[in-house]
């Protein structure tokens, strides 16, 4: 019997058959990963009729289909394991930007799985966005493999195999489990940030309507201990810093519960911006951001529809969604902005623009609009000075 652990949270088993992207497709084996963060996803290896493979994969919700592919050139597994988060890399003739660096483990095993997997082997990976498409390189030993992959609209997959409809919830939200135990511990009435109708009702029906098993929520990850001293000067991007204020967040989404570090910064001109540490889980992931001039171009409930991979216009600047969360604030110090306090629950999406990111941050009557960049973490040290533990 498989530990509860590491059930399917899926309808799809080995040996489930169906038609796939015009082919008929046969579900060979089924594998499930984790990664060193507490993140775990699930692969489901597919053989089409044509004898070629791919494998779909699910995690917090969302099905992704992926290819393994060869490139005209390649990386060393050396030049792999140098990229990090932020960085622009061309592969197989797409030019991406790297989301995450991280090393996966297989703990489970269903039926076959592709050469090279075993129950505890590792690999190192990292992924990267080229507008729809993705692509994963991962590594082991000297050996680098390629996939590129797409989100799948929901649905389609369990249209392509006969299973039943996803949950009303995931329809209308990228993800369960990460989400849902925020909803489940006496904060669902705060859940009107987004909308009475939209989660009371969501909720009301999931609690009500047998649903298919979904994947256990992986464990919360804690924000870095050591941060930036507050009133520490310095020049970001060619302009003169101060740390005001900062905030410990508590960050839920799709994948799951993390912690992170927001810092309100000062310039010698009155402005402010937003220094966040961990954006996507990463620590060593440092993005700046600025507030969008004049008016908010959306409402917050018109942010509240927006899912992942939906396209916005904030302002002039096109936008892809990336990640849906919700942040609550578990301390603050320093100079803060009137009005934020200690358990305050914010709704937000971080999406992709050309030259960098977009970040929404709204509560039920305000929103918050900024434009940012990556950050070298060696230029933040630089400017700020060494963290430092509490």
């Amino acid at each position: 019997m498989i530990p509860r652990q590491f059930n399917n949270p899926t309808a799809l088993r080995v040996g489930s058959a169906g038609f796939f992207e015009g082919q008929n497709a046969t579900v060979r084996g089924h594998s499930v990963l984790r990664s060193k963060d507490g993140g775990r996803w699930d692969e489901y290896h597919v053989e089409l009729a044509d004898q070629s493979a791919l494998t779909l994969v699910y995690e917090s919700g969302l099905w992704k289909r992926f290819a393994l592919f060869e490139p005209k050139s390649s990386l060393s597994a050396h030049d792999a394991g140098e990229v990090s988060v932020g960085e622009e890399i061309t592969v197989g003739g797409l030019s991406a930007k790297v989301t995450y660096v991280g090393v996966s483990r297989v703990v489970s095993i269903q039926g076959s799985a592709p050469e090279g997997y075993r129950v505890g082997s590792e690999a190192d990976y990292f992924n990267a966005a080229a507008g729809s498409d993705m692509v994963v390189v991962s590594w082991s030993g000297e050996e680098v493999e390629y996939y590129r992959g797409r989100l799948i609209p929901r649905g389609d997959v369990e249209h392509a195999f006969g299973l039943p409809e996803p949950s009303l919830l995931s329809r209308f939200w990228a993800g369960s489990g990460g989400f849902d135990s925020w909803f489940d511990s006496g904060t669902r009435l705060a859940c009107s940030v987004l909308g009475f109708c939209f989660f009371v009702t969501v909720l009301a029906i999931r609690e009500s309507v047998p649903t298919s098993p979904t994947a256990e929520p992986p464990a919360p990850v804690g924000a870095p201990v050591a941060r930036l001293p507050l009133r520490a000067q310095g020049r970001l991007l060619g302009r003169l810093y101060a740390v005001a204020g900062h905030r410990l967040v508590d960050i839920a989404d799709p994948a799951g519960r993390f912690g992170r570090h927001e810092y309100e910064l000062t310039d010698d001109q009155g402005g402010y911006a937003l220094l966040i540490q961990a954006l996507a889980r990463d620590p060593h992931q440092w993005t700046l951001f600025e507030t969008r001039a004049g008016p908010s171009p959306i409402r917050p409930v018109e942010a509240a529809a927006y899912a992942s991979g939906s396209r916005v216009n904030l302002g002039g600047t096109d936008c892809i969604v990336r990640e849906l969360f919700i942040s609550r604030t578990h301390g603050l110090d320093g100079d803060v902005p009137a009005g934020e306090s200690v358990g305050a629950l914010r709704h937000g999406f971080v999406a992709e623009t050309k030259g960098g990111f977009a970040l929404a941050q709204w509560s039920a009557t305000e929103i918050e609009i900024f434009q940012g960049e990556s950050v070298p973490e060696a230029q933040v040290l630089e400017a700020f000075g060494p963290l430092r533990s509490p």
